[in-house]
């Protein structure tokens, strides 16, 4: 970049590469990147650059400069930050790389940064750099023997023919009349990643579920605390549409999955639930580890594994609750969904539980209310929940258990978070009954129709 800028002198606007230099995390990531260059690219590589490059620089930082408004409990003299291994590593890394550079030879410049700067803003793109970091692009490298200016200009060239398809294709498509529905054929497949909190995915048990759902299925990422939904749909959704077509089919399986399975799913999780901190030392011992978490109460999900039990009732729910009109389905799915929400925003910065614990309260009146099991009087409603439950929970001391949260002022000595849980569990249970009510009431009417359709 400096022999470029060297070469071109004033003949160009240079500000883009100014900003560049003062990217540190970027210039330390290229540094140890940038010779794969030369050789075979792998996105692993890359993915690892930037991890270190972020983790030195932060630590650069913490070496630099101290707090001047931190008081004695925080503060941490920078010669801390930095171990004599950080270093060491560090000077061997830069010294290899200086030795790579002169084995390297020359670079040959032609006084044109066009394309350098339009690999930069492409690899630094999310998009871009998957696209880049692609089999066909590497593979595509591979044939170019290693000559990265000429795999570069073919890629910027790839890249514009597929600006210039996709706009082709977008204006085809916002053009084009939706096909009736009962006309329409499978157009569009939307994948939403689902994290759990609560269970324990096996790829084996999710076949329960897709062979009885045709149009989403759920799919397996590897990792056991989360599932990919692949939502398909037909033509007859023109593409303004689909944005609010896959949000809304996915809010309908999720929220099916929580009730279902009586735990937590969600489009994400709360990342700092009891740290928020790398690591804490004390200056007087600095190679002990001190372990500290957030204070007070705090109760996590009991993991257990994701069964066909939970996907049958999960089934049911999406059977029973999917036809309602958004009307009626409003006051029950839009706090409970509300609910889900803030749960996944509950963490050592932001208290949500008791915003949690109120909404699915609020699904579970409005659903009792709604499916005939409540009058709307106060003083019926637990009274009215006994008789729901009494099926499933025959003991009275274990069903006045069960509604304790649901009695002002809905606090307990577990603390706010389990509040949420307990007030999610109940109405979660309520709900896969009148799911099992609902689908046992139809197929009785319609016995040609499997239960689980």
């Amino acid at each position: 970049m400096i022999g470029s800028r060297a070469v071109i002198g004033n003949k160009r606007d240079l500000d883009w590469m100014e900003k560049r230099f003062e990217d540190h995390v970027a210039k330390i990531q290229w540094a140890v990147w940038s010779p794969a260059l030369l050789n075979r690219i792998d996105p692993k590589d890359f993915e690892e650059a930037q991890r270190f490059a972020r983790s030195t620089h932060d630590r650069r930082l913490a070496g630099l400069y101290v707090n001047a408004n931190a008081d004695a409990t925080t503060l941490v003299a920078p010669r801390h930050a930095v171990k004599k291994e950080h270093a060491i590593s560090v000077l061997n890394l830069a010294r290899t790389r200086l030795e790579f550079e002169f084995a390297s030879g020359d670079r040959v410049l032609d006084g044109s940064d066009a394309h350098l700067k339009w690999f930069l803003d492409t690899i630094n793109d999310d998009v871009g750099q998957k696209r880049l970091l692609s089999k066909g692009f590497l593979d595509k490298y591979q044939e170019f023997s290693g000559d990265t200016r000429a795999w570069i200009i073919w890629a910027r060239q790839e890249f514009d023919k597929m600006a210039t398809d996709e706009q082709t294709h977008l204006q085809r498509e916002l053009t084009r009349v939706p096909s009736a529905p009962e006309a329409s054929k499978p157009k569009w497949t939307i994948k939403v990643r689902v994290h759990t909190a609560t269970h324990s995915i096996r790829p084996k048990v999710l076949n329960y579920w897709n062979e009885r759902v045709g149009w989403v299925k759920l799919l397996s990422t590897g990792k056991k605390t989360e599932l990919l939904l692949e939502l398909r749909f037909a033509d007859s959704i023109p593409a303004h549409n689909i944005f609010d077509a896959g949000l809304t089919g996915s809010k309908l399986c999720i929220a099916a999955l929580n009730m279902g399975s009586l735990g937590f799913f969600w489009y994400e999780l709360p990342r700092q639930g009891v740290r928020y901190f790398e690591s804490v030392r004390d200056i007087d011992a600095p190679k002990m580890d001190v372990d500290i978490a957030r204070p007070g109460p705090r109760i996590e999900w009991r993991r257990g594994a994701l069964t066909e039990k939970n996907l049958r009732h999960a089934i049911e729910c999406m059977a029973a609750f999917g036809p309602m009109s958004d009307q009626d389905a409003s006051p029950i799915f839009g706090p409970y969904l509300q609910g889900l929400t803030f749960l996944s925003k509950s963490d050592i910065h932001l208290s949500c539980e008791n915003s949690a614990r109120d909404a699915f309260i609020q699904t579970l009146r409005a659903a009792c209310r709604y499916f005939g099991d409540w009058d709307g009087r106060q003083e019926t409603f637990i009274p009215s929940l006994h008789r729901v439950f009494e099926g499933i929970v025959p003991e009275d001391e274990n069903r006045k258990l069960i509604f304790k949260i649901l009695i002002p002022p809905h606090h307990t000595a577990d603390g706010p978070y389990a509040d949420a849980l307990s007030a999610k569990r109940v109405a979660d249970l309520y709900l896969v009954l009148v799911a099992d009510r609902l689908v046992w009431e139809r197929s009785r009417q319609n016995p040609s129709t499997p239960a689980s359709s």
